[in-house]
């Protein structure tokens, strides 16, 4: 069924601050370039200082990006997708301003929130130290994406999705179904994460990092390493973008998400509830799975995790499983949890328009019984046409995208 202009989702910007830097050229360079970005970082606690092995933001200065009065009313993670939503912004030529605010409208995920803001607000009880008590407003993880609301003056649906892992993936879905459905003609949308001491223990409990390097689909892996920064991308109907000139060219065709109702830190072995989001994202954009070109795996590197992911991309594909490119960012700028598909959006947009599918950092021998095409070494020259990210959460939460070049 082919849908009018004014309920097709077109991503016309995008934004970014990651582990390789400030914008989105920086992101590009640093996966093509097939480098990572994960390196030692101290954390604070209030048993003190720690190093961890993490993708922090290199040299953030908010100053640059923000005044002096958003300087000191934003979080760290505020400052984060508020500087990556002004790139986008700029990137899709549009000024806020000059928008209907009714029809502008913010999807922001987070898994995180304002947890970094509870963290030094222990930190302040355990030292004994005093701590502005109207911080802790800023914690809710709808603060987020209602805080950037009001720095662009967005007064359509504001939504802050917090499936996990997945989060970031669903947002994106999200801003579909509302131009879909005529709430809206532009949103910022996207994800934004800050590392703290309480998350990588966290997740250093649940024995989920490495110690090494991540190797998504590798052999070798044995575990992952967390990331921060914000992915922003402006999602208009396609009939705005006309109406002022732009001429876009990624579609987002389709989105799907499915349950695994199984555990709530590790995935269904068989991959069916990840299989079930890839389908629905096929169906909902009424294309085959043969017509993907490329798919933006999530790949964290994890035992379990890639095993499952291979087995829920053979069971949608079938024989031709091998036939399609897969990659993996997660080697490159870590597990940016509620960030992470967005992340991958960014990515697809550049790969959709580019003809170039950028390598997966640190995978050198595949798992034995993977029969995917992993993308590897270098990048990959290859005309791509559709694309789809997927995602699996804690949870039993999976989603996926379908992005489509017009």
């Amino acid at each position: 069924m082919s849908l009018p202009p004014d309920h097709r989702a077109v991503i016309t910007g995008r934004g970014a601050l990651s582990p390789f830097g400030t914008g989105v050229p920086a992101l590009w360079r640093g996966l093509i370039d097939n480098r990572s970005a994960l390196r030692s970082i101290e954390l604070e606690s209030p048993a003190g200082r720690r190093r961890a092995l993490a993708g922090a933001v290199p040299d953030f200065d908010p100053r640059q990006a923000l005044s002096p009065a958003e300087c000191r009313r934003f979080d760290r993670i505020t400052q984060f997708a508020v500087t990556a939503g002004r790139e986008a912004l700029a990137d899709a030529r549009l000024d806020p301003a000059a928008l209907d605010s009714t029809r502008m409208g913010v999807i922001v995920a987070t898994s995180l929130g304002g947890m970094l803001i509870g963290e030094r607000y222990q930190q302040a009880l355990h030292a004994r130290q005093p701590f502005a008590a109207r911080e802790l407003l800023h914690m809710p993880y709808y603060a987020l994406a209602t805080r950037v609301a009001r720095a662009f003056g967005a007064r359509g649906p504001v939504a802050s999705p917090s499936i996990a892992c997945a989060s970031g993936t669903q947002a994106i879905g999200m801003a579909l179904e509302y131009i879909r459905s005529g709430q809206g003609d532009v949103f910022i949308v996207g994800g934004a994460e800050t590392l703290c001491e309480f998350v990588v223990s966290g997740f250093g409990c649940l024995r989920a990092l490495t110690t090494d390097v991540v190797r998504p689909f590798d052999a070798r892996r044995n575990g992952l390493l967390l990331g921060e920064g914000a992915a922003i991308l402006i999602i208009e109907s396609l009939a705005h973008a006309r109406r002022r000139g732009i001429d876009a060219n990624v579609e987002v065709a389709g989105s799907g998400l499915a349950g695994d109702a199984v555990h709530m830190t590790a995935p269904a072995r068989d991959g069916a509830g990840a299989a079930r989001a890839m389908r629905a994202a096929l169906d909902d954009a009424e294309i085959t799975p043969m017509q993907i070109d490329f798919i933006s795996a999530h790949g964290t590197g994890t035992v379990y995790n890639d095993a499952m992911e291979i087995a829920a991309i053979e069971a949608v594909w079938g024989a031709q499983a091998g036939a399609v490119p897969v990659n993996s960012i997660k080697g490159a700028i870590g597990h940016t949890l509620g960030a992470a598909g967005s992340f991958e959006a960014i990515m697809c947009v550049d790969v959709l328009r580019r003809g170039i599918i950028p390598p997966t950092a640190n995978c050198r021998n595949l798992e034995a019984h993977c029969r995917l095409d992993v993308v590897r070494d270098e990048p990959r020259h290859r005309r791509v046409s559709v694309a789809l990210s997927t995602s699996s959460a804690f949870a039993g939460n999976n989603a996926a995208i379908v992005l489509r070049a017009v």
